[in-house]
Order: structure tokens, then C-alpha cells, then sequence
């Protein structure tokens, strides 16, 4: 009996020592990292590939999943390193950016970022054009991530450039995903598995990748809001005077150019100052009341004089708070042509003629 339980036991250990051999390979190639086939041995990590450009072949790529998932199997100290190692490279790999299989150095300053976010600092010499035709993607897509107007961008400047075809986004407090798939024009899968949220989900002021995403033309830096529509809505071929306002004129061919709201500005809406601030918004946001423009402006180093020209704010200051307006131009016979706002009705804009008999009544600001 005590022979065949020896024997027993041997049996055990042959088929055992298959499985144990497998194992002691698998935890080697987690220890040392992958052994590149034609450059001895050397650590397989990302820091490596981007100081040395070495080749990179599917047999490491295969090898840093294999690393990366027993390291997360086994609960290993470096295994968030190890995963980040293994989807940056394979991004980088899958997505074009590297040349004949190498990872250059330039792409990979920084790899704390979500995965597909490539941080790059702008050399002499580069701009954004260039910048994007070494990435493979769009100078629309490096712009928007970015915040520039224009392809002109400083040495230096530290950019984050999206690997695949699409744009970087800083999420914000009020985001979800499928809210941001659907504003910016991709999917809610793509954007989860780009950048690795399937457990973590999105947090505010993380960057991410949003695959094939557009920015609405209002969001994008070189955007500028058009003037307010203007529509007559009627022409008043007669003469109004409102003395109370201060005004001390007349004003002629009154055409009603509409109601303007929400215009915003440092100056109360719907008044005459924030219609005359509209149009001149390198003035001061501190003039106060309509009265006391042409004497603060004044003090603040403006050209204030009676000589009215295209573009000056005109202004005076009696009635109960002044008045001013925009002067759009002057006239060959020396009269000039105003748009002014709450001459006599709130948020109302009108265009007249004030006559070359009073124009020396009012203060301009140029």
C-alpha cells in the first residue's frame, strides 16, 4: 500500500510541474517586463520606449496586456503604472502615431493624462498646421482642444492634442456622458470606452477624448457674436422733441430700429447708456449716469470736445440724468445721424437726424 501511494504522489508532482513552470514564466514576464527580441534585456515600460525609440512590435503589445492583467490579477503595487503603460502605447500605436512603429518622444511628455490625451510642448518654428499634420489630425481639432483663435501658437506652449480624429473637452459640473455625446456629436460607447470609464464614469475638470466631436459655433474661440439685427420698422417723417430728457434738439426722420434685450455691459439695461456702451465698449465701465460722462471720460485722458465725428458717443448732461447716444455719421451739411436707445421708451432704439443748428448743443466723446 505504501508503494502505491508513493507513486501516487509522483504522478501528482509530473502533472503539477507543467503549470508550475507556466507560472513561474507568467510572473517573470510581469518582474522584468518584455525582452525586445533584438536588444537584450530591457525593462518594458513607456518611459523606455519614448527616451530610446525602440520598435514597437504586436508580440509588446501583446506581452504589456498580459503584465497589465495579471498585475491587476494579483493585486501588484505597480499595476495602475503597468495598465497606464499598456493603453497609452497601444492608443499611440493604433491611432497612427508613431512612425515605422516608434514612439517619439515629443508624444509622450506626459502620461498622467486620460488615455488618448497627448501632451505636447511646442518647439520653435511649429504652429498648429504643422502640429496637426505630425499628429494625424485636424488643426480644428488641436484649436478647439485649446482654446486658440489661430494657428499661431508660442514655443513652449504646452497643447493637448486628441490621438484619434476629434477634440480634448475639460468636463464640467453639470456633464454626462450621453449630455456631452449629444451636444459635441459623438456617442456615448465611444466616448466611455476611449477613455476608460466603464467604472469610474466622468468628473468635473477631467480632460477626455470625445471621439468625431465638433464644437457648436458659438463655443469655438474664433467665434464672434454678430451685431443685433437691424429692422425699421417704421419711418416717422416728422419732428419730436422731448426737452425733459435732455436732449436739447430736435430730431428728424425718426425711424424706429427695434427693441434690443439682453445686451448686457456694465450699464443698466434698456437705457440710454447701455446702448452708447454697446457700441463703444473700450469706454469705461465706471462713467455712472449719463450726466457725468463727458466730464469722468474726460478725466480719464478721452478726447472730449463739440466737434462731432463718425463712431464718437454724443452727450449731455441736462434733464433728470443726461443723455447719451452713438453718432453713425455726419452728414455734408453738417447735420449728423444718431442711434440712440430709451429716447422716451425703454429698450426702444431709434435713428434720426439731429440738424447742423444743434449738434454744437452736445459733448462728443471720441
Amino acid at each position: 500500500m505504501t508503494k502505491k501511494k508513493k507513486k501516487s504522489n509522483f504522478e501528482l508532482m509530473k502533472k503539477a510541474l507543467p503549470y508550475a513552470l507556466t507560472g513561474i514564466l507568467v510572473l517573470g514576464i510581469a518582474a522584468f517586463g518584455s525582452i525586445d527580441k533584438q536588444n537584450g534585456d530591457i525593462n518594458l515600460s513607456l518611459d523606455v520606449f519614448a527616451a530610446n525609440d525602440y520598435n514597437v512590435s504586436v508580440d509588446q503589445l501583446s506581452e504589456l496586456y498580459v503584465v497589465a492583467d495579471l498585475s491587476d490579477a494579483l493585486g501588484l503595487a505597480s499595476a495602475s503604472d503597468v495598465a497606464s503603460n499598456y493603453m497609452v502605447t497601444t492608443t499611440m500605436y493604433d491611432s497612427g502615431q508613431t512612425l515605422a512603429g516608434k514612439l517619439e518622444k515629443p508624444n509622450l511628455t506626459n502620461v498622467n493624462v486620460s488615455r488618448g490625451v497627448i501632451e505636447h510642448v511646442v518647439e520653435e518654428g511649429e504652429n498648429i498646421d504643422t502640429i496637426a499634420a505630425k499628429y494625424n489630425v485636424s488643426s480644428d481639432n488641436i484649436r478647439w482642444s485649446n482654446g486658440l483663435k489661430t494657428v499661431e501658437v508660442a514655443a513652449g506652449t504646452v497643447l493637448s492634442i486628441p490621438s484619434t480624429e476629434g477634440i480634448v473637452y475639460t468636463v464640467k459640473a453639470d456633464d454626462t456622458v450621453e449630455s456631452i455625446a449629444s451636444k459635441y456629436g459623438s456617442s456615448a460607447e465611444e466616448i466611455i470606452a476611449l477613455n476608460d470609464l466603464e467604472v469610474s464614469g466622468i468628473s468635473e475638470g477631467a480632460k477626455i477624448i470625445i471621439k468625431n466631436g465638433s464644437l457648436p459655433e458659438t463655443e469655438r474661440p474664433e467665434y464672434v457674436a454678430p451685431a443685433p439685427v437691424v429692422t425699421t420698422t417704421t419711418t416717422q417723417r416728422r419732428t419730436y422733441t422731448y426737452t425733459y430728457l435732455g436732449s436739447t434738439s430736435e430730431r428728424q426722420n425718426i425711424q424706429v430700429v427695434g427693441y434690443f434685450y439682453g445686451l448686457g455691459g456694465p450699464y443698466g439695461a434698456g437705457q440710454c447708456t447701455q446702448w452708447a456702451w454697446y457700441n463703444r465698449q473700450d469706454l469705461p465701465s465706471n462713467l455712472g449716469n449719463a450726466n457725468m460722462w463727458a466730464s469722468r471720460a474726460a478725466a480719464m485722458g478721452y478726447v472730449v470736445n463739440r466737434t462731432p465725428s463718425a463712431g464718437a458717443v454724443f452727450q449731455t448732461s441736462s434733464g433728470w440724468y443726461g443723455h447719451v447716444g452713438y453718432v453713425e455719421s455726419v452728414n455734408g451739411d453738417g447735420s449728423i445721424v444718431v442711434t440712440e436707445m430709451n429716447y422716451g421708451v425703454n429698450y426702444r432704439v431709434i435713428r434720426s437726424t439731429i440738424p447742423a443748428s444743434a449738434v454744437g448743443n452736445f459733448n462728443y466723446i471720441h
